[in-house]
């Protein structure tokens, strides 16, 4: 409960989508509520093609008599109910049901599985079947049920891969390790495995696979010719070491330290129980598997970004992590309780210890994209108000020219809520300065929040830029104020007059 509504109030601080992808699943959910199918023209075919959150969504609203925010938040619920099978797993491979609830526990306060019951996505719904299907590996395979458990087994194949793209690549990675890492461990370990809870075969793997790859080639989306294109591309491309161009104008703080300090607290004492799990008094054919799995995850989400390779979303891939990560997090923090004799010392431990990972992971710009304690100087607040809505709106129904606006703000509200296709972003030069000649004779949106927080230009692989108080003062020097709502305004260019 105290999960549920952690997030509720989230995500209901605005009646319309958080988030910048949400916006399109917002109203590829409402199209099938209109229309009665996923393939609309004003929606890109992407999505059309993996389909099966939204047709849960629209499902779940049509029963529910719900609107389109209303039943996506049941995919939010989905996602949180979901932990409850992290606790199966802890406890089916330790026996612990303590640790099985305090691993629970630690994943209803991480901050990547709370954004993504925030922002409603596809891959919400992916995270979810992710869970459940790793729970399902430790089914205990019964003569009797060996038939159902082969036709469940397809069966959540099907509704991960036509769930999303991402989720299902990396249940893909997450079999493949596991396979492999059963392998290591035969080779490591003189000693024979007693049980091996969770089990994965060459069968299963290639299965997967073909699916996969069936689904991928369909002719009428072609995602893997795609996304090959975009990963050869990634890799030739030159100056792309660390992902970074000289164009942003933020610098680097150590006071955005804190920003991640409940995900160094999980790390911390996830790498102490992955340790004390390869004990050979403590090590089993499972945890041995698991790390491994969870080494080349964690291999893709801090190697890849630095390669320059985003095309796989790395940074969307903790979500994922967390899920068995928090059984090696929890192993960790019992075995340092257990160092202290007193039982007073080891409330007032654990308790601070909960205090500072929930505050940090609560608080961050991961967790909340509206008003973080800290960090929000180098994350975009991609929550749009009342007031900020409506002066778009009224500038879309009235006017013909060209709107410029930060991209999110172009594809979000204008493109995809508004269906607006004369739009534009803000444009940078060469030398990385805003492009004002371009600009100037152009109709240009202002939001208050990019006082403080930065907002994204192009060309697009720009980092976020900080417009500050220079960009307002240039708006209120040469262009004239057409609209003002106090957290929005529309400027028309001088070369307009």
């Amino acid at each position: 409960m105290v999960s549920l509504i952690l997030r509720f109030s989230a995500y209901f601080i605005s009646s319309y989508p958080v988030g910048s992808d949400p916006w399109r699943h917002a109203e590829l959910i409402k199209g099938i509520f209109t229309y009665g199918t996923s393939y609309l023209p004003q929606v890109d075919v992407y999505y059309s093609n993996y389909p099966l959150m939204h047709l849960y969504a629209s499902t779940a609203g049509f029963l529910g008599n719900l609107t389109t925010k209303g039943a996506m938040s049941i995919v939010g619920i989905v996602l949180t109910m979901s932990t409850i099978f992290v606790y199966l797993i802890v406890k089916e491979i330790t026996n612990n049901i303590n640790l099985g609830l305090f691993s629970m526990l630690l994943i209803n306060f991480s901050d990547f599985h709370i954004q993504w019951s925030i922002q409603v996505i596809a891959m919400t719904f992916g995270i979810a079947i992710y869970t459940l299907m790793i729970y399902h590996l430790l089914f205990e395979k019964k003569e009797k049920t060996i038939s159902l458990y082969k036709i469940f087994t397809i069966l959540v194949m099907f509704i991960i891969i036509w769930t999303h793209t991402v989720s299902s690549f990396i249940y893909m990675a997450s079999l493949i390790s596991l396979y492999i890492g059963s392998f290591i461990y035969e080779r490591m370990y003189i000693i024979k495995c007693y049980s091996a809870k969770l089990t994965v075969n060459i069968t299963l793997c290639i299965q997967f696979i073909l699916i996969l790859i069936y689904h991928w080639m369909n002719p009428s989306y072609p995602f893997l010719e795609t996304t090959t294109k975009i990963l050869i591309n990634s890799l030739s491309a030159e100056g792309k070491f660390l992902g970074r161009t000289a164009t942003s104008n933020m610098g680097d703080s150590w006071f955005s330290i804190l920003d991640i300090f409940g995900f160094l607290i999980l790390i911390f004492f996830g790498v102490i129980g992955s340790l004390h799990s390869l004990s050979k008094e403590h090590q089993t054919k499972t945890k041995v598997s698991l790390i491994f799995m969870l080494i080349v995850l964690f291999s893709v989400y801090f190697v890849f970004p630095l390669m320059g390779l985003r095309n796989i979303l790395p940074n969307r891939w903790p979500a994922f992590i967390y899920t068995t990560f928090v059984l090696f997090s929890g192993i960790g923090i019992f075995n340092v309780i257990n160092i202290l004799r007193s039982r007073r010392h080891k409330v007032i431990f654990i308790s601070l210890l909960l205090i500072l990972f929930s505050f940090f992971m609560i608080t961050n710009s991961v967790a909340d994209m509206d008003s973080p304690v800290y960090g929000k100087n180098f994350n975009q607040k991609m929550i749009w108000t009342e007031s900020e809505i409506e002066t778009f709106t009224n500038l879309n129904n009235s006017s013909n020219d060209i709107i410029v606006s930060d991209l999110q703000t172009s594809e979000n509200i204008f493109l995809t809520y508004l269906k607006r296709d004369s739009v534009a972003t803000y444009l940078l030069t060469p030398r990385g300065t805003l492009d004002w000649e371009y600009m100037g004779n152009k109709v240009l949106t202002w939001r208050k929040t990019s006082l403080d927080r930065p907002v994204q230009v192009k060309p697009y692989e720009s980092p976020d830029m900080l417009l500050g108080v220079a960009f307002k003062y240039n708006l209120d020097n040469n262009c004239h104020a057409i609209y003002d709502s106090g957290d929005a305004k529309a400027y028309l260019g001088v070369n307009r007059i």
